[in-house]
């Protein structure tokens, strides 16, 4: 460990990505192992092999460090945790949630169901919120959609899109990207209104069948497998009689003629 800490982590490092840093120190470990070590005169790669072998199995399944915490959650649908705030739902406003608290992650659940994943902020006094959470609300009050602070989390094209309407316009246009988020497609968000674009149209029912035709697959049914040939009939019908029904419609027709 004196090793380590002299040679990798010294001066200790700033971190702003807990999984940057942790690749970078895994490639800087791995390039460590090529050293020869100072007392077998062989490469650590070697030894680390060697004693590779006389070790035992790893558990099959990780050993997960967390905590359980519950939490309430206040009136405009935060939760505080440490020093900072988590946007769960203004619609679970009062009710108490239970957080799983990782080093470096937060998820959320109510009645048993999981709500939302937050990656853990060591900050202080900061929010951190999901913009697809309140698209619903937004629908019922459009005008205030570009003022929102979660407003810069959207889709760019969609925050372009949104300031470019008001009024009835952009309710719409809210309306079918609450109905992109409800059915988890907000990846498809920036393409639907690329294609819209591409076709000249920028009213909301031309962008919905540009979502519809991204997001709905079209169905083509396979041929139907028939576990055994089917059996080959050698139909040969008799058409005599239409043929005699045929001489007698013409037969009375020069009749009446």
């Amino acid at each position: 460990m004196g090793y380590t800490r002299r040679n990798l982590l010294t001066p200790v490092p700033m971190i702003e990505d807990f999984e940057d840093f942790n690749e970078s120190l895994l490639e800087r470990c791995d390039a460590d192992h090529d050293r020869e070590h100072y007392r077998h005169k062989v490469s650590i790669a070697a030894l680390w092999e060697e004693e590779r072998s006389q070790l035992y199995n790893l558990p099959e399944y990780a050993y997960e460090v967390f905590r359980y915490e519950s939490f309430a959650v206040d009136k405009t649908g935060f939760v505080k945790i440490d020093a900072n705030r988590y946007g769960v739902s203004p619609e679970l406003a009062g009710q108490k949630v239970q957080a799983k608290l990782w080093f470096d992650k937060i998820e959320l659940f109510h009645d048993r169901q999981r709500l939302k994943t937050f990656r853990r902020n060591y900050g202080k006094n900061q929010e951190c919120l999901d913009w697809r959470d309140y698209v619903p609300l937004l629908t019922k009050k459009p005008n205030a959609a570009t003022e929102t602070k979660f407003f810069g989390q959207m889709p760019v094209l969609w925050q372009r899109h949104l300031e470019a309407t008001q009024g009835a316009e952009r309710k719409s246009a809210l309306l079918l990207l609450s109905e992109i988020v409800a059915e988890d497609n907000d990846a498809l968000c920036d393409e639907v209104l690329r294609l819209a674009s591409q076709q000249g149209r920028a009213d909301t029912e031309s962008i919905r069948q540009c979502y519809y035709f991204i997001s709905r697959a079209e169905f083509h049914p396979q041929p139907l497998q028939l576990t055994q040939a089917p059996e080959m009939l050698d139909y040969r019908p008799d058409l005599s009689a239409y043929d005699a029904l045929s001489l007698g419609i013409s037969v009375g027709m020069g009749v009446s003629a």
